[in-house]
């Protein structure tokens, strides 16, 4: 599908064409899910958390962040469990780039993630900070 030189450069990429790239750009196209991805970029967040700071419903917020994880742009990372004993549910956005390409009729995607040494920087840096 790529020759040499694409595969040399994009070596970093999870190729991720399991009949998803039309759900891929669909989600790229919707303004909500786009601005979940960038609300989880910075922190993680429940979807009660997503839902007040975005303004949407919590089913919306549900059901895109879910559609997200499935598609494995954003990660479960916690869940905690509340005083009235239910799950909470924390999510964040681990890949930090997307690329759609059009090539010989067909859609496919590619995924860039958070490398797992950089997860442990975050981490230790958060430790630190305390």
């Amino acid at each position: 599908m790529y020759d040499d030189e694409d595969n040399k450069e994009n070596k970093n990429y999870k190729d991720d064409n399991k009949d998803n790239s039309d759900e891929i750009l669909s989600i790229l196209s919707d303004k909500q899910s786009r601005e979940i991805i960038k609300l989880l970029s910075k922190t993680e967040f429940t979807i009660q958390q997503i839902s007040n700071l975005l303004n949407i419903p919590q089913s919306t917020a549900y059901r895109k962040t879910r559609k997200l994880e499935e598609l494995d742009i954003v990660k479960k990372t916690k869940v905690v469990r509340t005083l009235e004993g239910l799950d909470e549910s924390y999510y964040k956005n681990w890949t930090y780039e997307i690329v759609v390409t059009y090539r010989d009729g067909k859609l496919s995607y590619k995924l860039k993630h958070v490398k797992m040494e950089d997860k442990i920087v975050r981490l230790w840096q958060k430790f630190s900070e305390k």
